[in-house]
C-alpha cells in the first residue's frame, strides 16, 4: 500500500471515530403504552414529562385526525395518565408557556392547562396550513412558532391566536422546516437540509450556524453551548459553537422531537412507537 494511500486511510478512520460525546440510555418509559410519541419536554414546576400521541397505529398516516393525546410521565418514565389531555387530532410538537402546554395540531394550536388537562383554547392555521409540526415558545415575549412542514414556512402565534409569518420557504430544492428552539433573541431551525440557521427576532438577520448538517432536522434542543438535533429516520447529533457536527447517537431506531432537560441530566427521546427513552449525555475519555 502506498504511504500516501495508507496515510489517508488513517486520518479517515480517526475522524470517523472522533466523537467526544456518547449517550446512555437510562430508563425507558414503561409497558409500551405510548402511541407513536412524537415530542416531550419537562415541566419543572410540576416535576412531570409530557408526551405528544399521534395515535397513528391504526391508520399509518401521522397528518390525519386520528384521536391523538398528550400523556403524563414522571421523571422515571413511568406513565402516570396515559391520557391526560384528548380532544386532539395528530398533535407533534409541545413546549410550555407559562402555565399551558401549547399543542402543534395539524391545522390548529392548541393551549391546554397544565393544572387540569383541559383545552383551553384552540387557534386555527391560515388556510392551506394543515401540518403543523414543532413548536417553540418565547416565555419573554409571551409567544410562539410553529413550523408547518409542508409549506417550510415559519409564523408566530400572538397570545391572542393570531398568526403572522416570520419566515417564508426558501428557494431551494432542499427546503425544510421542523425543529424549533427559542434561545435567547434567537430561533434557532433549519431553512433547508444542510444547515442549521438562527433568525434574530429583532434584526430578522440570518446566522448559519453550519453547513454540514445533512439531514432533515426532526427534533432540535440544546445542551450547555451546543445544539443537539435529531432526524426522525434515526440518528441524533450535536453542533458545537464552531458549527462543528458529530454524531453522537446511531439510526437504532426513529428519533423523533427531542427535548434537553438540564433539571433531570437527560436527553428525552420519544421513538415515534411506543417509548420516550431517558439517555444521558457524557463526554468520552480521551
Amino acid at each position: 500500500m502506498k504511504k500516501s494511500l495508507l496515510i489517508g486511510l488513517i486520518l479517515l478512520l480517526t475522524a470517523c471515530n472522533s466523537s467526544n460525546y456518547s449517550l446512555k440510555e437510562v430508563w425507558r418509559s414503561s409497558d409500551k403504552k405510548l402511541s407513536i410519541p412524537e415530542s416531550v419536554t419537562y415541566d419543572k414546576s410540576k416535576d412531570v414529562i409530557y408526551v405528544s400521541n399521534v395515535n397513528s397505529i391504526k391508520s399509518s398516516n401521522p397528518w390525519i385526525n386520528n384521536g391523538g393525546f398528550i400523556s403524563k410521565l414522571d421523571k422515571n418514565g413511568n406513565i402516570l395518565v396515559l391520557k391526560w389531555a384528548t380532544g386532539l387530532q395528530a398533535p407533534k410538537g409541545i413546549d410550555l408557556l407559562k402555565n399551558s402546554l401549547f399543542v402543534a395540531d395539524l391545522n390548529q394550536v392548541v393551549q391546554i392547562d397544565t393544572v387540569s388537562g383541559k383545552i383551553l383554547k384552540k387557534f386555527k392555521a391560515p388556510k392551506g396550513i394543515d401540518r403543523l409540526n414543532d413548536i417553540a415558545c418565547d416565555n419573554r415575549e409571551q409567544i410562539c412558532f410553529v413550523s408547518d412542514s409542508k409549506t417550510k414556512k415559519i409564523f408566530e402565534v400572538s397570545k391572542d391566536g393570531k398568526f403572522r409569518l416570520i419566515y417564508r420557504r426558501e428557494n431551494s430544492k432542499k427546503a425544510e422546516q421542523n425543529g424549533l428552539f427559542v434561545d435567547g433573541d434567537n430561533l434557532i431551525m433549519q431553512g433547508r437540509v444542510g444547515e442549521l440557521k438562527a433568525l434574530n427576532l429583532k434584526s430578522k438577520k440570518i446566522k448559519i450556524i453550519t453547513k454540514d448538517l445533512d439531514i432533515p432536522i426532526d427534533g432540535l434542543t440544546k445542551y450547555g453551548d451546543k445544539y443537539i438535533v435529531s432526524s426522525w429516520s434515526g440518528g441524533i447529533y450535536l453542533i458545537n459553537k464552531n458549527g462543528e457536527v458529530e454524531k453522537i447517537f446511531g439510526d437504532d431506531f426513529n428519533t423523533a422531537d427531542i427535548f434537553y432537560s438540564k433539571d433531570l441530566n437527560l436527553l428525552l427521546v420519544p421513538d415515534f412507537a411506543h417509548n420516550i427513552v431517558g439517555f444521558k449525555l457524557y463526554r468520552l475519555k480521551k
